[in-house]
């Protein structure tokens, strides 16, 4: 899943939407509804899913592209970063992944926690769970690395700036592809 994510530094007015203003972003049939996180629009066509509450606004592609060349989020982010008069302080672009491995618990114990945890803590290290905080200016990474049941690593992935203005559409799909290049490149570099 791939996703960019706005937040304000105060929440912005509520204002009403129809459905027929998002059939002018999104396609038909829309599913649109409330959610702890705010009103969510989806568009199964689409494979896109917006969600605007509080003072963030997320929009998804869950079509698992990686190709972001003509990428529908810029375009449904702006939408609504419009209608609702949003005062941008930060935007991120977030990629949600799997990654294969095999033990991804005592891989995450073996290559990313300390390798001195266990003398300090004169216990056994079974496993664990990750997050890193890595500087990838102008951007600030926040990656999460956390074992599956199976044989993967949940890899949550966070590339945020602050900013009050947000680059065109454009640039937006560039970003994202940026984005996930380095993604895969650390995903490289750990190994996995």
């Amino acid at each position: 899943m791939s996703t960019i994510a706005v937040v304000s530094k105060k929440q912005p007015q509520q204002i009403s939407f129809n459905e027929k203003e998002f059939e002018s972003i999104m396609t038909r049939p829309l599913t649109i509804g409330q959610s702890p996180a705010g009103l969510v629009v989806s568009s199964q066509r689409d494979q896109i899913e917006a969600i605007a509450g509080g003072n963030k606004i997320n929009i998804r592609d869950l079509s698992g592209k990686t190709d972001f060349s003509q990428s529908r989020i810029p375009a449904v982010l702006d939408f609504f970063i419009q209608k609702t008069v949003f005062q941008i302080s930060s935007y991120g672009v977030n990629f949600i992944v799997s990654v294969p491995c095999k033990e991804p618990a005592q891989w995450i114990r073996d290559n990313i926690l300390a390798p001195n945890l266990p003398q300090k803590l004169g216990k056994t290290i079974l496993g664990g769970t990750a997050l890193l905080n890595i500087a990838s200016e102008p951007k600030r990474w926040n990656i999460r690395l956390e074992p599956s049941d199976g044989d993967t690593i949940n890899l949550d992935f966070n590339a945020s700036e602050i900013t009050s203005q947000l680059p065109g559409k454009e640039r937006l799909c560039d970003e994202l592809r940026e984005q996930f290049i380095g993604l895969h490149q650390f995903v490289n570099d750990l190994g996995l």
